[in-house]
């Protein structure tokens, strides 16, 4: 009888023999993508793109970017932060990291056959920066020599600690956050490197501060100059801005060391000019760059991770999803830095926000309206002053029309039942949105531009929209379509017809900015927000305020 070349047991015994080859020679690669091993290990760095400290409006483009991929596609995230665009390239290319994500530029040729670049989705363009008062980098770096480890008077701990470090952010919208590699120090050599990364804090002794003037003319916004001298602050020991724990040197390319200079991207450097004004743009790139995703190439490359990777920018480019948030975080920066408005916002904090402190807890309380957004619609209205009128007649610090003020029971040149009627006004408007199924931002951006223009006209603007085409549901779109109903062949096809609505988009867009502006002066713990920071701390604010 002949025998068979194989028995079944030396079939299976043979192919038990040849799958552990197959994983001795692939490693781990094969069961990591293919079975999703958590966690990824993400590169990023320490920037506003990716996620802001200042920021009001969440996480930065990136860093809502991988929440999204994270949570769509089932992965858990551990973040890397690199010191260096360098560091990042090294780390992917000898498998310590998987992707990197929010940096700029092209793959490296040697390690091009190593890792693959998704698409383009942004543009980076990098300037040249120099501080006007100190010419060593270091200081650039530092901007101050000591730490004094105290959270500032009037500043919650625990909001405080939570905003002052990176993680904090980023922790909040990704499905799992794993900590940063234990080895893993901030870049430069600053005497406070070595801090602890939930530890460190600064200092501000708002009461022994001597504040400069802000402004000695006082010009429209318009007339004052782009390069007119800025509000400068003090730059003691006693009041030391740490750009360690506040994103700036993170931002920094020191390649560019000689007289205080540094390289940054524009788009972040914008924001965080207005809180550290005596940085100022020296020279600006002329060719830009473009930021893509970068992965290591694995073997099965069309399963597992790089599947979803692709599946993923399919649908990010398919439905719009980065335009839609370079607009949510960008689009309200105004073109050319006003120094003569945000002297003015400081001023108006520091004089006028502490006799109205007590009604503004009250108004946010009772309407669940963050008080910094409530500060900025009353600075946008009439920067606090009591007797503005306009030439449409509304009048007091929110500007409420006769109208209003009797509907609401209030007396509008009382500058505290002002706040009080504004509040309730603004609640009732975005209560008056509820059936419109909008996202909270626009919802509140279209809150604010019914305030301007009454609920009537933002409901035009609204079914205008998708007469031509589009959805209605956001602020990207309703900006573009307010201003049209200035002009009759649009106003005409509305119920309530002519409407200024090139001015309800200024108006949102700075009271957007305002905002901003407010929560960089709380989350820096500079002393003009001191008042503020308690204020908020103080609220107990639901998911359904900003």
């Amino acid at each position: 009888m002949k025998r068979r070349f194989f028995t079944s047991k030396e079939a299976y015994f043979l192919f038990l023999l040849i799958a552990a080859q197959a994983v001795i020679m692939l490693g781990t690669e094969v069961v990591t993508y293919l079975y999703r091993m958590p966690p990824v290990r993400v590169v990023v760095p320490n920037v506003s793109q990716f996620s802001s400290l200042v920021s009001p409006y969440g996480l930065g483009v990136d860093g809502e970017l991988l929440s999204s991929f994270a949570k769509d596609k089932g992965y858990t995230i551990a973040i890397l932060r690199a010191k260096s665009a360098n560091e990042a390239w090294t780390l992917i290319a000898n498998d310590e990291a998987d992707m990197l994500v929010g940096f700029g530029g092209e793959i490296p040729e040697e390690y091009a056959h190593k890792i693959s670049a998704g698409p383009a989705y942004d543009e980076y363009r990098s300037v040249t920066i120099q501080d006007t008062k100190l010419t060593d980098n270091k200081e650039l770096q530092a901007l101050c020599t000591s730490l004094l480890k105290t959270v500032p008077h009037g500043v919650d701990r625990e909001i405080y600690r939570e905003n002052a470090t990176f993680l904090s952010s980023v922790a909040d919208a990704l499905p799992q956050v794993m900590s940063p590699r234990e080895d893993s120090e901030p870049s430069g050599h600053t005497p406070y490197a070595k801090e602890k990364l939930f530890g460190a804090t600064v200092s501000v002794d708002a009461d022994t501060k001597q504040e400069k003037a802000a402004v000695t003319k006082q010009l429209p916004a318009d007339e004052i100059p782009a390069t007119e001298a800025p509000e400068t602050e003090s730059l003691d020991d006693e009041d030391c801005v740490d750009f360690d724990r506040f994103h700036m040197y993170h931002l920094m390319s020191f390649d560019n060391d000689k007289n205080g200079t540094a390289e940054i991207d524009i788009r972040n450097f914008t924001m965080l000019q207005p809180f550290f004004l005596d940085v100022v743009p020296k020279a600006q790139t002329r060719a830009p760059r473009s930021y893509h995703w970068f992965w290591r190439n694995v073997f099965f490359a069309g399963a597992g991770l790089q599947k979803d990777l692709a599946e993923f920018w399919e649908e990010v480019q398919a439905s719009h999803t980065v335009e839609k948030l370079i607009e949510k975080h960008y689009g309200f920066f105004p073109e050319k830095l006003n120094y003569y408005v945000i002297a003015k916002l400081k001023k108006a904090l520091r004089r006028k926000v502490p006799r109205y402190l007590k009604t503004m807890q009250t108004a946010s309380q009772k309407n669940n309206i963050d008080p910094l957004l409530l500060t900025a619609v009353i600075f946008q209205e009439s920067h606090f002053r009591s007797s503005a009128r306009s030439r449409t007649g509304v009048r007091g610090l929110m500007q409420i029309t006769q109208t209003t003020a009797k509907e609401l029971g209030i007396n509008r040149l009382d500058p505290h039942q002002s706040i009080l009627g504004g509040a309730t006004y603004l609640r009732k408007l975005w209560d008056r949105f509820e059936k419109y199924n909008l996202a909270d931002w626009d919802r509140w951006f279209f809150t604010l531009a019914a305030y301007n223009q009454g609920f009537g006209h933002v409901t035009d603007a609204i079914k205008l929209s998708k007469k031509r085409g589009g959805t209605g549901k956001t602020w990207q779109e309703l900006k573009e379509i307010l201003p049209l109903l200035a002009w009759k062949r649009y106003y005409s096809q509305t119920r309530h017809g002519y409407c200024r609505g090139y001015e309800a988009v200024t108006y949102v867009e700075n009271i957007r900015y305002y905002y901003y502006l407010l929560n960089g002066l709380v989350a820096l713990s500079r002393p003009e927000g001191k008042n503020l920071g308690k204020l908020r701390s103080s609220l107990n604010l639901t998911a359904s305020s900003i």
